[in-house]
């Protein structure tokens, strides 16, 4: 009970803390690249393939798992195609990421987006976190996965529409916020049990790559700075200079400790001037009224595709991206990415 109450607490001071002054943002200096040159970098536009949809499929509930809704989104034509697992932020739900996940599919990548305990709104969010607690949902998430994870190689049986086009020998899980924490699990990152003092991870050698975007920093008592120090598995976190929030992360970099402090080898970072946690209103929270900031969903693709090529299908162009500093020079510096 104290952890369930120490969560409404904190999203008391949530609620109040989006009510209250927004934090001064550093000054960000626009894009002024020319569109025709930003239009030629690796993965800027849409790929070659046409994306289809498979809308509301469902894996049914099976003994103490509950029925999960999905999407899948794959290329229309060819295939086999590597699989990406995408994990939706706190609250959001599988729809609000259209534009990035169809821009991968449109590259030749298959993307299973379900809905978590947590999705589609505050109020179900918050009855969610008070009924089964922060360990309860990041466990619950951690769960979801992994079914998608062991339902890939039946896919095409239940669904006819994906014969012949899924890996599931090249894997990759991708999330916002608290799912990009939920994706980083998967690669070694672990949570607290504050009851125990164990550290749980969902270290799974069938992932063989994490995308990041804007995950956490410490939040609540069970997301740590040590969360981070057994996530090995290749990673690429993206997170912008406008990417605060003044209750849980008011310094944009928190967003950056995970790669900070991961294990090194195979870690990537994309900064992105002036881009905040939703992109204006481009992700997660698509009825923000805030500007679409569209030249930076341009750079989250860039270096996406760049690192999913790398990674999942050995691309030395989608390398060369990577580990060359051509995105800051193109872009004058709007754009930069580290590694480690």
């Amino acid at each position: 009970m104290r952890y369930r109450t120490t969560l409404l607490s904190l999203l008391l001071l949530a609620l109040l803390g989006a009510c209250s002054k927004e934090p001064e943002l550093p000054p960000a200096a626009p894009l002024q690249t020319d569109p025709a040159v930003i239009a030629t970098l690796y993965g800027a536009g849409p790929g070659p393939h046409q994306v289809s949809k498979i809308a509301d499929f469902e894996l049914a509930a099976a003994g103490d798992r509950r029925a999960l809704s999905l999407d899948i989104l794959y290329p229309t034509d060819g295939g086999p195609f590597p699989v990406i697992l995408f994990s939706h932020g706190n609250w959001s739900d599988r729809h609000s990421y259209d534009r990035l996940i169809e821009h991968w599919v449109s590259h030749g990548y298959v993307v299973i987006a379900p809905d978590h305990l947590d999705c589609c709104g505050m109020a179900k969010g918050i009855f969610n976190s008070l009924r089964y607690g922060n360990l309860g949902l990041i466990q619950a998430r951690v769960d979801d996965l992994n079914r998608l994870l062991e339902a890939l190689p039946g896919l095409a049986g239940a669904a006819s529409e994906l014969e012949g086009k899924v890996d599931p020998g090249h894997i990759a899980l991708a999330g916002h916020s608290f799912g990009a924490f939920s994706a980083q699990q998967f690669g070694g990152a672990a949570a607290l049990d504050p009851d125990t003092g164990a550290y749980l991870d969902a270290l799974d050698d069938r992932v063989d790559a994490i995308v990041a975007l804007s995950p956490p920093g410490p939040m609540f008592d069970e997301i740590t700075a040590d969360s981070w120090l057994g996530l090995a598995a290749p990673t690429l976190v993206t997170t912008g200079t406008w990417d605060s929030q003044p209750t849980f992360w008011p310094d944009w970099r928190m967003h950056l400790m995970s790669f900070e402090t991961a294990r090194p080898g195979g870690k990537y970072a994309l900064v992105v001037e002036g881009a905040d946690h939703y992109l204006g209103n481009l992700i997660c929270r698509t009825d923000r009224e805030q500007p679409p900031q569209e030249d930076a969903l341009t750079m989250v693709h860039v270096a996406t595709t760049a690192f999913l090529d790398s990674y999942l299908r050995d691309s030395e162009g989608a390398r060369a991206v990577l580990d060359g500093d051509g995105l800051a020079d193109t872009t004058g510096g709007f754009a930069h990415l580290m590694r480690r």
